[in-house]
């Protein structure tokens, strides 16, 4: 079968990326390393605010991204992917 050639690259798994693929440890290490107020500055009271035990809607879902992401967008240390 003769496929584009967009099918042999690799892909993005968008959604693993928007559920917790940035450790809170990172999270905390950015917020304070650039001067960043997060809500917590322990792993496991981050954990408690931007972690999830049960499915939320849409908008709750993505309010937490608004806790953390101001500590590591734009910096493309925090975002590059882990070997």
């Amino acid at each position: 079968m003769n496929q584009p050639p967009v099918f042999d690259k690799p892909k993005i798994e968008l959604h693993v990326h928007l559920d917790g693929a940035i450790k809170p440890e990172t999270i905390l290490y950015y917020g304070e390393r650039r001067g960043i107020p997060l809500p917590a500055n322990t792993v496991e009271k981050l954990q408690e605010i931007i972690g999830m035990d049960k499915p939320l809607s849409l908008p709750k879902f993505l309010a937490k991204f608004d806790y953390y992401m101001s500590a590591i967008e734009g910096d493309q240390e925090a975002i590059k992917p882990s070997t």
